[in-house]
């Protein structure tokens, strides 16, 4: 009876290790070759493991991709773009959301570019999009009420308005135009699309 806690400990950690070890495997195929083809087989064959091991690890394909987006986050440290979008000084909070976003995006580009090229043409990759996406257009609204309440915004541009235009900017989409589609590094795209939301959205006085 003594030993039981200590076999039930072990198990524990054998089925964290088999899906930390899966989901590695997901990632890795996501590198190398299209989503479509990233199949629960594939995977379980990447990871050494039966396809009824994935399967109950993670329930299914898009839980399987859900997994990896959801790790993909904790690897390119996406509280410090939390605690940035919280600063105080909601100058200094718009500048920062920028910052973080273009150093988290660059993290990992290869593995997020496959989920979100695939994202509205394949519905198992649709909840990875809703884990990596989650909370960004109410973050964006919050910081926009917050400008508008401490009298930066222009006269002419709505709360509504501003978080739309802070949404599109802090897009993966917006950034991958400038990281990959113009070849710029991670701060000249935080420093681009800073220009942007500041010259389009702030009272210049």
């Amino acid at each position: 009876m003594g030993k039981r806690p200590y076999v039930q400990t072990q198990r524990a950690e054998s089925a964290e290790d088999k899906r930390r070890r899966i989901v590695r495997a997901a990632r890795e195929l996501l590198l190398r070759m299209p989503l479509p083809e990233v199949t629960l087989d594939a995977v379980a064959n990447e990871a050494g493991a039966a396809r009824s091991t994935v399967y109950v690890a993670f329930g299914s394909r898009g839980g399987l991709f859900e997994a990896v987006a959801q790790q993909l986050l904790v690897d390119v440290g996406f509280d410090r773009l939390l605690v940035a979008v919280a600063h105080e000084d909601p100058l200094e909070a718009l500048r920062g959301s920028f910052v973080e976003a273009a150093r988290l995006y660059a993290a990992d580009r290869p593995v997020a570019r496959a989920l979100w090229s695939w994202g509205e043409l394949e519905p198992d990759a649709a909840g990875a999009i809703g884990v990596l996406e989650h909370g960004r257009w109410e973050g964006m609204v919050h910081l926009a009420r917050r400008l508008h309440d401490a009298g930066h915004l222009r006269a002419d541009r709505a709360v509504t308005e501003a978080a739309e235009a802070l949404w599109v900017l802090t897009s993966f989409d917006a950034f991958d135009q400038l990281f990959t589609g113009r070849d710029l590094p991670p701060g000249a795209v935080a420093e681009r699309l800073t220009m942007m939301a500041e010259s389009a959205l702030l009272d210049p006085a």
